[in-house]
């Protein structure tokens, strides 16, 4: 049996508690805005941080703008193809305006989805009046953004990706490399959210255009989160990393006892918060796994903090990389992608 350590210190009890009243329990990780620039290429990406607890999954500004409702795919028929490209230099909603204002002029082209997050744009054709997408990847280009064809789906694999997705879609919101996520777990956060909302500013709060984009806010901060949970959970779960049963209840254990709390406490409080004792438990065990394994296996050898940071950054950026992520909910995946858009615009040169 491994030595345990103190997960949190007396003080930070009431963090170990907080942290489940924020939007979505998952991890301990928020995101940030950072800007990397090589050459004349400008990427923002958001990019967690090891010391934050979750900072930025406060209350949304209800007074932003309400992005684009949520769309669905073109209807998909027998000659519908999809490719699948990588796209450089995007940053912001201008990108994807004149990404798909590129193609405008390629007659045969039905749906255009651009996921700045990930640098890929997905491109939906009628494969009889598009024989060759290499007109697709040249047009983007073109407009100043260097694409890269990553794959073809025929229109017969796309259609077995729309069934698959239209199925799976009643019980996850997404997949990250295999690691599956629960459409109950997101409801969970979400209703949790708004519950906070509607007991801080009435049950009316989300019934005009404003709650509806505070609604909005809500969700796509819980579904980022949970795919970020994905991220590291895809990273853990290929590498074989596992903890005994007892390391989680030596560890809450121990987090009670630094808090001068009993189980029913813990029990009462979470009660309050609204969630069910046992969701909070196993949320709470994968956020334990996802530290331990941090520290364990990926800023171990750091001499410093700022070396941790960076080791944590990199191994971060590559897991994110590497992640394959699949939305099954494709009507939250155009909220994802319209609220990743929203961010200052870039500069092509």
């Amino acid at each position: 049996m491994q030595r345990i350590k103190p997960y949190i210190s007396g003080k930070m009890i009431l963090v170990f508690v907080l942290f489940f009243v924020i939007i979505t329990a998952a991890v301990t990780f928020a995101y940030k805005k950072t800007k990397e620039t090589a050459g004349s290429r400008t990427v923002s990406e958001t990019t967690p941080s090891i010391r934050e607890i979750d900072s930025n999954s406060g209350p949304a500004d209800s007074r932003t703008a309400a992005p684009p409702a949520p769309e669905t795919t073109a209807a998909v028929d027998d000659a519908t193809a999809k490719v699948v490209l990588g796209v450089d230099n995007m940053s912001c909603s201008g990108c994807i305006a004149t990404i798909k204002g590129s193609l405008d002029g390629i007659a045969g082209i039905k749906d255009v989805i651009v996921d700045i997050a990930n640098g890929k744009t997905d491109v939906y054709y009628d494969n009889r009046m598009v024989p060759d997408v290499s007109r697709i990847e040249g047009a983007i280009t073109a407009s100043g953004y260097p694409a890269k064809v990553q794959r073809v789906l025929t229109a017969e694999a796309v259609k077995k990706e729309q069934d698959m997705a239209s199925a799976k879609s009643q019980h996850y919101i997404a997949s990250v490399g295999g690691w599956d996520i629960a459409r109950a777990d997101f409801e969970t956060e979400l209703k949790i959210a708004k519950k906070r909302y509607t007991g801080t500013y009435g049950d009316a709060v989300f019934s005009d255009s404003k709650g509806q984009v505070l609604e909005n806010n809500l969700k796509s901060q819980i579904a980022a989160q949970l795919i970020n949970e994905g991220v590291f959970m895809q990273e853990i779960q290929k590498a074989g990393f596992k903890l005994d049963r007892e390391v989680f209840e030596d560890r809450l254990n121990t987090s009670l006892k630094a808090g001068g709390q009993s189980m029913d406490d813990l029990k009462k409080a979470v009660a309050e918060m609204g969630y069910d004792f046992d969701y909070f438990k196993k949320k709470h065990e994968i956020k334990i796994l996802i530290n331990t394994y941090i520290e364990e296996k990926v800023t171990a050898g750091a001499g410093n903090e700022f070396e941790k940071q960076n080791a944590f950054k990199a191994w971060y950026s590559n897991s994110k990389v590497l992640a394959e992520v699949v939305y099954y909910d494709k009507n939250l995946e155009r909220l994802q992608q319209s609220q990743s858009g929203s961010g200052g615009c870039c500069s092509v040169n």
